[in-house]
């Protein structure tokens, strides 16, 4: 055996090990990273991000400060994410998204290792791990929930639920952890509309575990306070969804799990088999109750959760169902089952097994290819709408239209009224059109003939 061949031997035997598989997994960090940065470089304010930055500016300035913090947004609490945003915005301005995209990329990568810490709980193998969560912090069919700064508000409530579920995991009496988890449970709960789904959720957790003393603790202040919120804030305001028919709503969730085990897989026609995988392991007793509790609990928690977002959504179309923040909170939830699932099958054989992984790592290269895509996807559309309000601006015919006209309907939050105020805070220049198409831009955008 020549010197080279041996080297390469002993890298594979080391590679094999825990200790390979933990450095697989600070690779796949770097990697996913950098990735994650080039999906997200060239992106801009879009969409309800102007919602936070803008309508609850005017809120705050017009009725106070508790309608700003308060106020619900399509069914959410947004407190902590409106304080966020409003934190970044007074440290960095708005010339630039890189500090708002931190904070959404932050939350990301602590949910991805919140459930590496749970999938090693349960006792799946470190390699199995690494490559599932690798495929998770590329998660392209989840891109929205990586590179769209507001959908913090998903991502602090998902963190928020896996912390406690994480510090809830133990035997014994009530304890400090326990305390500390009902203490971020209630953070989470002021970040999104997601909190009757998690509260049901660490309920399940905690009931399977019969730790009804914990269940208290970590259920009732978060209880307390979103019943709080709902009664004051909640209960009056109205939506723009169209009601739709109730019937369909278990097909809203079987849309919404098949489509984010699909994602995960990325292999036509494996969704369904993956599907299988899940419910068997997660109704299997053979790991024993601590990880069959924690399956049950999580699993549990995704069903519950589509079927409430289908109880709100139902009339946009079951299709809805497979949106990315869907996909994403659910692939999330469900990635510990697929992963002991994928170990399982080194019982039928240890080559069957490593056929598992190897869909996986396929799949790492399908997500992070979509998720390049939807991030330029999103970056175009941005910087077009960006290129429109510039036009507009240096136009000098905004005294012409309406002050409330919104030049891009993508983003009905900034109005013609509001451009100035942008320019003054750095995040557009002023650009005088350069030509007849970008003058019949503008009038186009403005509302002009």
């Amino acid at each position: 055996m020549t010197p080279r061949s041996e080297r390469a031997r002993s890298f594979v035997a080391y590679a094999a090990t825990d200790d390979g598989a933990t450095w697989g997994f600070r690779a796949s960090m770097a990697f996913g990273f950098l990735l994650i940065l080039r999906a997200g470089w060239h992106q801009w304010f879009v969409r309800d991000d102007w919602a936070v930055v803008i309508t609850r500016m005017v809120t705050r300035d017009s009725l106070g400060w508790k309608q700003w913090l308060l106020s619900p947004q399509d069914g959410h609490w947004l407190t902590i994410p409106v304080l966020a945003f409003r934190a970044i915005q007074n440290t960095f301005g708005l010339d630039s998204y890189l500090p708002f995209l931190a904070l959404v990329v932050a939350t990301h990568v602590g949910t991805v290792l919140l459930v590496r810490v749970i999938c090693r709980r349960c006792g799946v193998t470190p390699w199995t791990t690494t490559l599932i969560c690798a495929v998770l912090l590329v998660f392209g069919a989840g891109w929205e929930n990586i590179i769209f700064a507001i959908q913090i508000s998903y991502n602090l409530s998902l963190l928020a639920f896996l912390a406690q579920v994480l510090l809830s995991d133990h035997e014994g009496g009530v304890d400090r952890r326990d305390f500390l988890g009902a203490a971020i449970a209630v953070l989470g709960v002021m970040s999104s509309g997601f909190a009757p789904i998690f509260v049901t959720g660490i309920a399940l957790f905690l009931g399977l575990r019969r730790r009804w003393r914990a269940l208290a603790v970590a259920v009732v202040p978060q209880g307390l306070v979103y019943a709080w919120w709902y009664v004051a804030w909640e209960s009056g305001s109205t939506t723009s969804v169209p009601p739709g028919p109730k019937s369909l709503i278990p097909s809203f969730v079987v849309h919404g799990v098949g489509s984010a085990l699909h994602s995960m897989v990325a292999v036509p026609g494996l969704g369904g088999v993956a599907l299988i995988a899940v419910i068997a392991v997660v109704l299997w007793t053979g790991p024993g109750w601590r990880t069959q509790s924690t399956l049950l609990a999580l699993s549990g928690t995704a069903v519950v959760m589509l079927s409430a977002i289908g109880v709100a959504r139902i009339g946009l179309g079951v299709e809805s169902a497979t949106a990315s923040r869907y996909q994403y909170m659910t692939a999330m939830l469900l990635a510990p089952a697929l992963a002991l699932a994928i170990d399982q099958l080194v019982k039928v054989a240890r080559q069957a097994q490593w056929a598992g992984r190897i869909v996986i790592a396929a799949s790492i290269v399908v997500n992070a290819g979509i998720l390049l895509n939807s991030g330029n996807d999103l970056s175009r559309r941005a910087q077009q709408q960006r290129d429109t309000f510039e036009l507009v601006a240096g136009s000098g015919l905004m005294d012409q239209t309406l002050p409330t006209q919104a030049p891009d309907l993508f983003s009905p939050d900034v109005t013609v009224q509001w451009l100035p105020w942008l320019v003054d805070q750095h995040a557009i220049r002023p650009r005088v059109p350069a030509n007849q198409a970008e003058i019949d831009r503008v009038r186009q955008a403005i509302g002009l003939p």
